[in-house]
């Protein structure tokens, strides 16, 4: 047991920083910016918060969330497009069908008018 290392000494604890130690270096330098300002002889400007824009998610999460959302607007955007879908050749074939059935009942019915104009005319 003596061989392993222990977080608070050697290389690995060293790595670590105390929260304590984030708090004094960020007093510090706050102390050294309003002294900074103080020789110029201003007002120091309010300092921005530095956790405004911080988010705990973990990075995962936070890609997960962006595919998530392009995902949806892409959805969004496709959403129209996907009720259509191009006609199979048969489908053609009996569209085409119907129509030329229309347009002949429609011719035959004009013919019919024209001849029946015509005896009556005459």
């Amino acid at each position: 047991m003596a061989d392993i290392p222990s977080i608070s000494s050697g290389s690995v604890g060293s790595r670590f920083v105390s929260q304590a130690d984030l708090d004094s270096a960020k007093q510090q330098r706050d102390a050294e910016w309003k002294a900074a300002y103080a020789r110029l002889g201003q007002e120091p400007p309010p300092r921005p918060e530095e956790d405004a824009d911080y988010d705990g998610r973990s990075l995962y999460e936070r890609l997960q969330s962006q595919k998530t959302a392009k995902q949806e607007e892409w959805d969004e955007k496709m959403k129209l497009s996907n009720q259509f879908r191009s006609l199979e050749e048969d489908e053609i074939v009996f569209l085409d069908a119907v129509q030329e059935d229309k347009r002949s009942k429609e011719r035959k019915l004009k013919d019919q008018e024209a001849e029946e104009l015509l005896k009556f005319r005459e």
